[in-house]
């Protein structure tokens, strides 16, 4: 079998945790490098691993693709476990699963949207508690999103729908009202593969311009696919997502939680690592919070992309390149 496969990269694995939960996940390339990309994923989506990036193949890298806690079959995590703790646990038993000797030498975190809460939180982990942090070479985020416990005044970023998604409403609210009304609402269309096509085309492609239409049509060649292919792509993994709405109604909760560090006080060790942070310019559903995050992580790189949400997709290639070689600032404690 070729070092990377797509169709290797699209099956599911299970992997059993020590707790007797499960985690679900999606890997490509070759299990013996020694150089680890872990990309979580955002909301309404699973892990997938079909799409490896050129310049990931370039390095060899092994690329590993989490389906979050409670969405898919990833079971959801108990609550009694702060979801920091939980996660670097979860993503130290899969590591220690493929890397039995622990035998890799770099390890980059990445994500995208939502996923960028995972990411940041393995990226400032205390290495007693997630030990691979120390071989942490690099940070990707695309439409991040901060920690609101220390981004005190981050509504002033939001627009309004961010607002309700995971604004004050969200915490406020008793009995998580707000998420039960998306679930209501969103949950509808997301039955059936035609209504959750219309709900992504609507959400995802509608609102792009002519330049981004033309970029994205571009990307769909080179990637030798149709426009329908790519949204039933998507919709397939959003249904398998909604099999278990837990993590989808939490994700507020995450956002506002305690990540287990403060980002502008990491001690040098973490505070050295690069990190690029990638905005699209007309973006209206993540990403609006990534100056703080550029603003309080000593090593962090802004990088601004035209068009939206998705953008970062079609510019993937030069993202990792510049990941891989552009040279970052490098903290210096005076």
């Amino acid at each position: 079998m070729a070092a990377y496969d797509t169709e290797a990269g699209e099956k599911e694995h299970i992997l059993t945790l020590p707790n007797n939960r499960q985690l679900a996940y999606a890997h490509n390339g070759p299990k013996t490098s020694r150089t680890v990309i872990i990309f979580f994923t955002g909301v309404l989506s699973v892990g997938t691993a079909h799409r490896v990036p050129e310049p990931c193949r370039a390095v060899g890298a092994h690329w590993i693709s989490p389906t979050p806690p409670g969405s898919g079959k990833s079971s959801t995590r108990d609550k009694s476990v702060p979801y920091n703790v939980s996660l670097a646990r979860d993503i130290s038993a899969l590591l220690t699963f493929l890397y039995p000797t622990n035998d890799f030498d770099k390890l980059y975190i990445s994500g995208g949207s939502y996923g960028t809460v995972p990411a940041q939180m393995l990226y400032g982990a205390p290495y007693e508690l997630f030990p691979a942090g120390r071989k942490i070479a690099g940070c990707l985020l695309l439409a991040g999103f901060s920690p609101v416990k220390y981004h005190t005044d981050y509504t002033k970023s939001l627009n309004w729908q961010n607002y309700f998604s995971f604004g004050p409403p969200t915490q406020f609210l008793p009995f998580h009202a707000v998420q039960w009304i998306f679930r209501a609402v969103v949950g509808l269309r997301l039955k059936s593969l035609k209504g959750t096509k219309a709900f992504l085309r609507q959400t995802l492609i509608d609102p792009m311009d002519d330049e981004e239409k033309a970029t994205f049509g571009g990307w769909l060649r080179t990637n030798h696919l149709s426009e329908d292919a790519f949204l039933e792509s998507m919709a397939n993994g959003t249904i398998r997502c909604c099999q278990n709405w837990d993590g989808v109604m939490e994700v507020s909760d995450v956002i506002h939680s305690d990540w287990g560090f403060e980002p502008k006080r990491l001690d040098d060790q973490h505070a050295s690592k690069p990190m690029l942070v990638v905005s699209s310019s007309h973006d209206h559903i993540g990403g609006s919070t990534n100056d703080w995050i550029v603003h309080n992580y000593k090593s962090a790189k802004p990088k601004m992309l035209p068009g939206g949400h998705i953008s970062s997709l079609f510019h993937i290639d030069e993202l990792w390149e510049e990941m891989f070689s552009s040279e970052y600032p490098i903290y210096i404690p005076s």
